[in-house]
């Protein structure tokens, strides 16, 4: 090998060891920050009363719909468990990976392998009793994480209500009797939230990890949300008559 061929090779060698190394040093950096996360959450948890786990594989299949049940290597982690208003909640991070491409799966990349890992907020609030379900969102981002409730498009006769929101639900009578005059004002006044009734649930999903502060504000406006729905849905739902 002659100094030129030489001098390439070390330096092809000298560029993929900084490269490891960078790699290595950036994993190390977001390991520490997780746990930095970890150790401001459950210090706050302990602040506020709620329990905190580092992980719970229950959530993982808990609910249905976007963006649960997509990719594998799914997880729900640092999660708080607790009560907001009376109502039990509970709010974690949901993890996944998908991947693309044909090879092997042995890192980040392998040939035309490639895998890519989502991250979402979820806040869940329980209603205490099973409803047909409700999706409401922005119109502009609607698909993305709030399809889950099949049915068509309601419209609830407030114009920019209307032009703004998507509502979607397979009973439109209970899509309007929730969605009265009141619950639109306070969802008007959240336009970036895209929420949904599934089950026995309220959610409110985001892509990206939440801070406490976040899931606190999360929980004031679902219960703003709940408390505004008239008696007679309620008394409806658990086959009472009205009083």
């Amino acid at each position: 090998m002659d100094l030129s061929g030489l001098a390439g090779f070390l330096f092809g060698a000298v560029f993929c060891v900084g490269i490891a190394a960078v790699g290595i040093y950036g994993g190390i950096q977001a390991q520490k920050r997780a746990a930095e996360r970890r150790a401001a959450l459950a210090g706050y948890a302990i602040q506020r009363e709620w329990e905190y786990r580092q992980s719970d594989p229950s959530l993982v299949s808990r609910f249905g719909g976007p963006p649960f049940g997509n990719g594998y290597s799914r997880s729900a982690t640092n999660v708080f468990l607790g009560r907001h208003d009376g109502r039990p909640f509970v709010a974690f991070d949901y993890d996944y990976v998908t991947s693309s491409g044909s090879g092997r799966i042995t890192g980040s990349r392998t040939g035309n392998r490639r895998t890519q890992h989502h991250h979402y907020s979820v806040v869940a609030l329980s209603l205490g009793l099973p409803t047909p379900g409700l999706a409401v969102g922005p119109t502009s981002t609607f698909g993305s994480l709030i399809n889950a409730v099949t049915g068509r498009d309601v419209q609830v006769g407030n114009p920019a209500f209307d032009q703004f929101f998507t509502v979607t639900s397979p009973s439109p009578e209970f899509a309007l009797d929730v969605l009265h005059p009141d619950v639109v004002a306070v969802v008007m006044h959240h336009p970036e939230l895209a929420w949904r009734l599934e089950g026995d649930s309220m959610l409110v999903i985001r892509a990206g990890q939440h801070s406490p502060q976040e899931i606190e504000a999360k929980l004031h406006f679902m219960d703003a949300v709940l408390d505004r729905i008239p008696e007679h849905v309620r008394m409806r739902l658990l086959g009472e008559p009205p009083r």
